[in-house]
């Protein structure tokens, strides 16, 4: 077995003999081979996704993954995009090595290739670069032997070659100037070092080693190996993209990744030991590689590097797509690293690291009632506390998306050991996701917009009659939206609606006031922000009853990019038209920036106080322990004063505040339902249970962190009720 010690040269990887070890068994053998074929079996899974980006994102270009995928198939728009972005990474940063000026040849050495089509595409995409360049596959033996008979037997793949040796007594099973193809284990690395002294004069080249998701399924120490291996080479460059655990292994998606892999029998080998960016940046320092830049690939969505704001939503227009929040999941479970040696002079990019902030901590232990079997699976719906006649309340989770697509239906939830006992409704709104619910007191609860497909808006609104306990339909929206924000203003029976979706690729940059009596009235606005969606919008003060003043943060930007800038608002109704004025400020966040630049988070006011829950920020993925933060908000200033911690040593797990709907019920209290996501091409991961905690504000009066709330009563899921044909059905 190959050895490898920290500052070890090439002569070290010479295979060496040893007549005292013995040779391993039948049993191992057959182990070790079936482990090939496992890792090998990913391949076929990737290449399929990445024919769907081909055939779908690039009309113009030639078609090369068709070559190895045999029949066509369109994946989900999700893992589309995620396939789009891995793509686009790999292709810049070989560009940018493709394109750096230099004298010698250069070499391009794809480790793990599978059916990666890469020496085909550059040539297409930057023939001039290319002419003094030579690609290089290296895999399994019996994966390339199969990708070299691809090659051969297809016209289009032969062209880049010229003329070809052949040569099945060696390692090097293909050879021409252009491209050539090594079947070799990368645990032999003799075996690949010889190859490259046969094919090039090693020390007057420059080579790129490529690993896109590839040397994750070795174990550590052989993966370690090929990095430090590769810096021995000269003058190199390695990009290594793979997964990273950036909240740990128990976040839903790490812990839905990882299931993915293990029940594949593909585990992740190293992403354990090095989970995050800053780990795999210390990695490469200490394997060989003196400088390095980093990004996730959520990063490098937002970074004009990788891709302008102009091709991000130029992606839009090519299916619809609305799921930004679980993109950005994928995204941020996913890096990138590029190594060089020797040492650059110029400091790259370097991934951004939270650090721990100074802000307070208070414990809010939660209660957690865990759902039975595939109760509760309910997100991207909306919430409302119900008050029946005799008094007694109950929360309705309503519409949004469930196991098999939405859902027109509502799951009642008991805040008291008294059983709901729902009226009639007559009418009821249509089934749909991406809506609003806003309580206006007096005159009902709001649902406005929402959509069916993303292409899809509504327009309709509807008022919930407390008094009747039914749906009434009101005034429409002026034009159908859906991942808008709306807040009650004030104690009015009032609403101010701000953005959203018009469809997959128009956002709208309107508001818009809400008037039980008159329906809506566009506002006039001044210092108009950008147009938003899932912003977050929150209503903090009342001047007279007239003006009302509050905060804009996050949400994000036509181009899929989170919005960076916090505004805070006043609005005027004393004429007729109402006035609507921004002003942009500068978030008092004690160093946490970004905490409340956010997308699809929710925001409750309480007791003087703004809780700001859940949703993704940009670049990195959002830190557990900022899930849950309070605000202290005036017409002229937004701080963060505390964060809110909900775990303790009950081993209760922590709610996942995505897509989730929060709704508060009197006395701090708080309940979160529902909630979930499609964890990429790996599976949907539900919330598993309803949730409930208190807030007191007290606790931040007495200046003393790590204070405890008490713990409220379990909200519990008592059942769920179908809305068909002008009445309401339990659900059997």
């Amino acid at each position: 077995m190959l050895q490898s010690s920290t500052g070890f040269t090439r002569t070290n990887y010479e295979l060496r003999c040893d007549p005292f070890k013995m040779a391993p068994s039948t049993q191992d053998v057959r182990k070790s081979r079936a482990s090939d074929d496992l890792i090998m079996a990913t391949n076929n899974s990737s290449i399929v996704s990445k024919r769907s980006v081909e055939h779908l994102y690039y009309p113009d270009e030639p078609h090369y993954f068709r070559f190895f995928v045999k029949k066509f198939r369109r994946r989900a728009p999700l893992v589309n995009r995620g396939y789009h972005l891995r793509l686009k990474v790999i292709d810049t940063l070989v560009r940018r090595f493709l394109q750096k000026q230099s004298n010698r040849k250069k070499v391009v050495v794809n480790l793990g290739c599978g059916s990666d089509v890469l020496p085909w595409q550059c040539q297409v995409r930057y023939p001039e670069s290319c002419q003094d360049v030579t690609f290089l596959d290296v895999d399994y033996p019996d994966l390339i032997q199969k990708k070299r008979q691809i090659v051969l037997e297809t016209p289009e793949l032969q062209d880049l070659m010229g003329t070809w040796e052949v040569n099945d007594g060696s390692p090097i099973v293909l050879r021409s100037k252009k491209y050539c193809q090594v079947g070799c284990n990368l645990q032999q690395l003799s075996v690949l070092q010889s190859c490259l002294d046969t094919l090039f004069d090693v020390p007057s080249t420059e080579f790129l080693f490529v690993a896109e998701v590839s040397i994750t399924y070795m174990d550590t120490k052989g993966a370690n190996g090929v990095i430090e291996w590769a810096a021995t080479v000269g003058n190199a460059e390695f990009c290594l993209l793979e997964q990273i655990l950036p909240d740990g292994p128990d976040h839903p998606f790490s812990h839905t990744m990882l299931g993915h892999f293990n029940k594949m029998n593909a585990p992740l080998k190293s992403v354990h030991r090095y989970p995050t960016v800053a780990s795999q940046e210390k990695r490469f320092k200490s394997l060989g590689w003196p400088s390095a830049e980093s990004w996730t690939l959520w990063e490098a969505w937002s970074d004009n590097l990788f891709m302008t704001a102009a091709e991000r939503r130029a992606l839009d227009s090519v299916e619809p797509f609305d799921e930004l929040e679980e993109f950005a999941l994928f995204a941020s479970h996913y890096f990138v690293i590029l190594a060089t040696t020797p040492k650059s002079e110029v400091q790259g990019h370097v991934s951004k690291v939270h650090e721990e902030a100074d802000i307070s901590s208070f414990q809010c232990p939660m209660t957690m009632r865990a759902y039975d079997s595939a109760q509760g699976h309910r997100r991207l719906g909306a919430a409302m506390l119900v008050r029946e006649p005799n008094g007694g309340e109950f929360i309705s989770h309503n519409f949004g998306q469930g196991p098999v697509g939405r859902m027109n239906s509502e799951d009642l939830y008991q805040i008291s050991s008294q059983p709901v006992a729902p009226l009639p409704s007559v009418n009821t709104p249509s089934a749909r996701v991406c809506h609003s619910l806003t309580d206006l007191g007096s005159a009902g609860v709001l649902l406005a917009g929402g959509r069916a497909s993303p292409s899809t808006a509504f327009g309709d609104c509807w008022l919930f009659n407390k008094q009747l306990s039914a749906w009434e339909r009101t005034k429409d929206l002026p034009v159908p939206l859906f991942r808008h924000s709306v807040t009650r203003l004030g104690s009015s029976t009032l609403a101010l609606l701000a953005g959203g979706r018009k469809n997959h690729f128009e956002t709208s940059a309107e508001y818009f006031l809400f008037d039980p009596a008159e329906g809506w009235k566009k506002c006039h606005v001044q210092s108009t922000p950008p147009a938003l969606y899932s912003a977050t919008l929150v209503c903090v003060g009342e001047v007279g009853s007239r003006a009302f003043t509050g905060i804009l943060s996050g949400g994000s930007l036509e181009d899929s990019v989170i919005n960076q800038k916090l505004y805070t608002w006043r609005l005027d109704i004393s004429e007729p038209e109402p006035v609507l004025s921004f002003q942009q400020r500068i978030p008092k966040d004690r160093g946490l920036p970004g905490a409340l630049a956010r997308l699809g988070s929710s925001a409750i006011q309480s007791l003087g106080y703004t809780l700001l829950l859940g949703g993704v920020i940009e670049g990195v993925q959002l830190p557990s322990v900022y899930d849950i933060i309070v605000l202290k908000t005036t017409e002229t200033d937004v701080r963060v004063v505390a964060r809110l911690d909900g775990t303790d040593s009950s081993g209760v797990m922590r709610p996942f505040l995505m897509g989730s709907s929060v709704v508060h019920y009197g006395d701090g209290k708080f309940a979160i339902l529902g909630g979930g996501a499609t964890c990429y091409a790996m599976g949907t991961f539900w919330t598993p249970g309803s949730y409930s905690f208190r807030f007191d504000p007290k606790l931040l009066t007495q200046h003393s962190s790590g204070q405890t709330a008490s713990r409220p009563e379990p909200i519990q899921y008592q059942e769920t009720i179908e809305f068909s044909e002008g009445e309401k059905r339990p659900v059997e």
